[in-house]
Protein backbone atom coordinates (compact mmCIF):
# COMPACT_ATOMS: atom_id res chain seq x y z
CA UNK A 1 0.00 0.00 0.00
CA UNK A 2 1.35 3.41 -0.98
CA UNK A 3 1.40 5.97 1.79
CA UNK A 4 -0.59 9.05 1.01
CA UNK A 5 1.60 12.15 0.70
CA UNK A 6 1.02 14.73 3.42
CA UNK A 7 0.17 18.18 2.10
CA UNK A 8 0.33 21.20 4.40
CA UNK A 9 -1.88 24.12 3.29
CA UNK A 10 -0.86 27.45 4.80
CA UNK A 11 -3.85 29.42 6.03
CA UNK A 12 -3.29 33.18 6.03
CA UNK A 13 -7.01 33.92 6.44
CA UNK A 14 -7.27 35.79 3.13
CA UNK A 15 -9.39 33.23 1.31
CA UNK A 16 -11.43 30.08 1.67
CA UNK A 17 -8.97 27.20 1.41
CA UNK A 18 -11.60 24.44 1.58
CA UNK A 19 -11.68 23.98 -2.20
CA UNK A 20 -7.90 23.48 -2.26
CA UNK A 21 -8.09 21.05 0.66
CA UNK A 22 -10.86 19.03 -0.99
CA UNK A 23 -9.02 18.92 -4.33
CA UNK A 24 -5.83 17.53 -2.78
CA UNK A 25 -7.87 14.97 -0.81
CA UNK A 26 -9.69 14.02 -4.02
CA UNK A 27 -6.40 13.26 -5.79
CA UNK A 28 -5.13 11.05 -2.98
CA UNK A 29 -3.38 13.23 -0.39
CA UNK A 30 -3.72 13.70 3.32
CA UNK A 31 -4.08 17.39 4.16
CA UNK A 32 -3.28 19.46 7.23
CA UNK A 33 -4.00 23.16 7.63
CA UNK A 34 -1.11 25.26 8.93
CA UNK A 35 -2.05 28.49 10.71
CA UNK A 36 1.05 29.05 12.84
CA UNK A 37 4.77 28.36 12.79
CA UNK A 38 5.53 24.65 12.94
CA UNK A 39 8.15 22.07 12.03
CA UNK A 40 7.65 21.30 8.35
CA UNK A 41 9.82 18.16 8.26
CA UNK A 42 6.94 15.67 7.99
CA UNK A 43 5.20 17.40 5.08
CA UNK A 44 5.73 16.14 1.53
CA UNK A 45 4.37 19.33 -0.01
CA UNK A 46 3.62 22.80 1.35
CA UNK A 47 1.02 24.97 -0.38
CA UNK A 48 0.79 28.75 -0.05
CA UNK A 49 -2.52 29.96 -1.51
CA UNK A 50 -4.07 33.39 -1.19
CA UNK A 51 -6.23 36.14 -2.60
CA UNK A 52 -6.45 39.76 -1.52
CA UNK A 53 -3.90 42.38 -0.52
CA UNK A 54 -0.18 41.63 -0.66
CA UNK A 55 0.77 43.71 2.38
CA UNK A 56 -1.94 42.14 4.55
CA UNK A 57 -0.80 38.65 3.58
CA UNK A 58 2.86 39.41 4.36
CA UNK A 59 1.83 40.94 7.72
CA UNK A 60 -0.14 37.80 8.57
CA UNK A 61 2.81 35.56 7.67
CA UNK A 62 5.09 37.59 9.92
CA UNK A 63 2.64 38.01 12.82
CA UNK A 64 1.96 34.26 12.97
CA UNK A 65 5.65 33.47 12.31
CA UNK A 66 4.58 31.15 9.48
CA UNK A 67 7.18 33.05 7.44
CA UNK A 68 9.84 31.16 9.43
CA UNK A 69 8.35 27.80 8.40
CA UNK A 70 8.19 28.95 4.77
CA UNK A 71 11.81 30.11 4.82
CA UNK A 72 12.84 26.81 6.39
CA UNK A 73 11.03 24.89 3.62
CA UNK A 74 12.60 26.98 0.85
CA UNK A 75 16.09 26.74 2.36
CA UNK A 76 15.78 22.96 2.63
CA UNK A 77 14.45 22.64 -0.95
CA UNK A 78 11.15 21.13 0.18
CA UNK A 79 8.38 20.65 -2.36
CA UNK A 80 6.46 23.92 -2.37
CA UNK A 81 3.50 25.28 -4.34
CA UNK A 82 2.33 28.89 -4.54
CA UNK A 83 -1.15 29.71 -5.88
CA UNK A 84 -2.37 33.14 -7.07
CA UNK A 85 -1.33 35.65 -4.37
CA UNK A 86 0.80 32.81 -2.97
CA UNK A 87 2.83 32.91 -6.20
CA UNK A 88 3.29 36.68 -5.97
CA UNK A 89 4.42 36.51 -2.33
CA UNK A 90 7.36 34.33 -3.39
CA UNK A 91 8.81 37.25 -5.37
CA UNK A 92 10.89 40.16 -4.07
CA UNK A 93 8.30 42.91 -3.72
CA UNK A 94 4.91 44.28 -4.74
CA UNK A 95 3.92 47.85 -5.60
CA UNK A 96 0.37 47.35 -4.28
CA UNK A 97 -0.47 50.12 -1.75
CA UNK A 98 3.16 51.28 -1.80
CA UNK A 99 6.11 48.90 -1.86
CA UNK A 100 5.90 45.76 0.27
CA UNK A 101 8.82 43.34 0.53
CA UNK A 102 7.97 39.75 -0.29
CA UNK A 103 9.60 36.42 0.52
CA UNK A 104 12.14 36.90 -2.28
CA UNK A 105 12.65 33.31 -3.42
CA UNK A 106 12.11 34.33 -7.06
CA UNK A 107 13.67 37.43 -8.62
CA UNK A 108 11.15 39.97 -9.85
CA UNK A 109 8.37 42.21 -8.65
CA UNK A 110 4.60 42.40 -8.70
CA UNK A 111 3.06 45.18 -10.78
CA UNK A 112 -0.42 46.51 -11.50
CA UNK A 113 -2.17 45.67 -14.77
CA UNK A 114 -3.42 49.28 -15.01
CA UNK A 115 0.06 50.49 -16.00
CA UNK A 116 -0.07 48.53 -19.24
CA UNK A 117 -2.10 48.06 -22.41
CA UNK A 118 -4.38 45.31 -21.12
CA UNK A 119 -7.84 44.01 -21.89
CA UNK A 120 -8.89 43.77 -18.21
CA UNK A 121 -7.43 45.78 -15.33
CA UNK A 122 -8.88 43.14 -13.02
CA UNK A 123 -8.70 39.79 -14.76
CA UNK A 124 -11.46 37.46 -13.60
CA UNK A 125 -12.17 34.44 -15.74
CA UNK A 126 -10.66 31.82 -18.00
CA UNK A 127 -7.40 32.22 -19.86
CA UNK A 128 -4.96 30.08 -21.76
CA UNK A 129 -1.44 29.25 -20.68
CA UNK A 130 1.30 29.01 -23.29
CA UNK A 131 3.59 26.27 -22.01
CA UNK A 132 7.32 26.30 -22.75
CA UNK A 133 7.52 22.93 -24.51
CA UNK A 134 11.08 22.15 -23.38
CA UNK A 135 10.21 22.87 -19.75
CA UNK A 136 6.79 21.25 -19.51
CA UNK A 137 6.11 19.48 -16.24
CA UNK A 138 4.19 16.64 -17.90
CA UNK A 139 5.89 13.95 -19.96
CA UNK A 140 2.87 12.04 -21.31
CA UNK A 141 2.08 13.29 -24.81
CA UNK A 142 -1.71 13.02 -24.46
CA UNK A 143 -1.61 15.02 -21.23
CA UNK A 144 0.61 17.67 -22.81
CA UNK A 145 -1.99 18.07 -25.54
CA UNK A 146 -4.76 18.33 -22.93
CA UNK A 147 -2.87 21.07 -21.10
CA UNK A 148 -2.18 23.04 -24.25
CA UNK A 149 -5.90 22.94 -25.11
CA UNK A 150 -7.06 23.80 -21.57
CA UNK A 151 -8.07 27.13 -20.08
CA UNK A 152 -7.36 28.05 -16.47
CA UNK A 153 -9.20 30.21 -13.95
CA UNK A 154 -7.54 33.52 -13.02
CA UNK A 155 -8.54 36.23 -10.50
CA UNK A 156 -5.98 39.05 -10.21
CA UNK A 157 -5.29 42.75 -10.70
CA UNK A 158 -1.52 42.43 -10.29
CA UNK A 159 0.96 40.24 -12.12
CA UNK A 160 4.54 39.09 -11.73
CA UNK A 161 7.25 40.74 -13.80
CA UNK A 162 9.86 38.01 -13.77
CA UNK A 163 13.56 38.98 -13.96
CA UNK A 164 14.73 35.48 -14.82
CA UNK A 165 12.89 34.09 -17.84
CA UNK A 166 14.57 30.71 -17.29
CA UNK A 167 12.12 29.94 -14.48
CA UNK A 168 9.05 30.60 -16.65
CA UNK A 169 7.18 27.39 -17.46
CA UNK A 170 4.08 29.11 -18.79
CA UNK A 171 2.88 32.57 -19.82
CA UNK A 172 -0.53 34.11 -20.46
CA UNK A 173 -1.92 37.19 -22.19
CA UNK A 174 -3.99 40.08 -20.90
CA UNK A 175 -4.58 42.18 -23.99
CA UNK A 176 -1.07 42.66 -25.44
CA UNK A 177 0.72 42.07 -22.13
CA UNK A 178 2.46 38.71 -21.80
CA UNK A 179 2.89 37.77 -18.12
CA UNK A 180 4.24 34.83 -16.11
CA UNK A 181 1.52 32.35 -15.18
CA UNK A 182 3.71 29.39 -14.09
CA UNK A 183 7.21 29.64 -12.63
CA UNK A 184 9.47 26.92 -11.27
CA UNK A 185 12.87 26.81 -9.59
CA UNK A 186 14.25 23.68 -7.92
CA UNK A 187 11.33 22.07 -6.05
CA UNK A 188 9.30 25.28 -5.88
CA UNK A 189 6.51 25.84 -8.40
CA UNK A 190 3.88 28.56 -8.51
CA UNK A 191 0.71 29.19 -10.52
CA UNK A 192 -0.90 32.61 -11.02
CA UNK A 193 -4.22 30.85 -11.74
CA UNK A 194 -6.26 28.63 -9.41
CA UNK A 195 -5.62 24.99 -10.40
CA UNK A 196 -8.28 23.80 -7.93
CA UNK A 197 -10.89 25.83 -9.87
CA UNK A 198 -9.55 25.06 -13.35
CA UNK A 199 -11.24 21.77 -14.13
CA UNK A 200 -9.40 19.07 -16.05
CA UNK A 201 -6.26 21.11 -16.78
CA UNK A 202 -5.79 22.12 -13.16
CA UNK A 203 -6.23 18.53 -11.99
CA UNK A 204 -3.60 17.32 -14.45
CA UNK A 205 -1.06 19.73 -12.95
CA UNK A 206 -1.89 18.87 -9.33
CA UNK A 207 -2.00 15.12 -9.96
CA UNK A 208 1.43 15.36 -11.58
CA UNK A 209 2.78 17.14 -8.49
CA UNK A 210 1.43 14.39 -6.23
CA UNK A 211 2.65 11.60 -8.53
CA UNK A 212 6.18 12.98 -8.33
CA UNK A 213 5.99 12.95 -4.51
CA UNK A 214 5.22 9.26 -4.23
CA UNK A 215 7.66 7.91 -6.83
Amino acid sequence: MINKPLVGIIDISTNNILSIKRTFEHIGSEVMIISEQRNIKKFDLLVLPGVGAYHEAMKKLRDTKIILSIEQALNKNKNFLGICLGMQLLFEESEEFGVTKGIGFFNGKVENFNKYNVEKQTFIGWNRVKFEKKKMLIQEKYLKKDLQNSTFYFVHSFFVKCKNKEIEIGTSLNGKLNFSSIVKKDNVIAFQFHPEKSGHGGLILLKNLIKNLIQ
